[in-house]
């Protein structure tokens, strides 16, 4: 189980920018999905996204 932190509390529009942050984060997400719903979905969701590509799913 992982819990996410804001160490920027003080600043509400903090935005994480560091890459290495930014694979951290992404990391930590893969990982619970993949032990959630399994590598197979986990992979189909994240291609999803990718595919989204910003745009407005609704």
């Amino acid at each position: 189980m992982f819990t996410l932190i804001n160490a920027d509390a003080d600043e509400d529009d903090a935005e994480i920018t560091d890459p290495q942050e930014i694979a951290e984060l992404f990391a930590a997400i893969a990982a619970v999905a993949i032990e959630t719903i399994g590598s197979g979905q986990a992979r189909l969701l994240f291609e999803a996204v990718v595919e989204q590509e910003g745009r407005d799913p609704n």
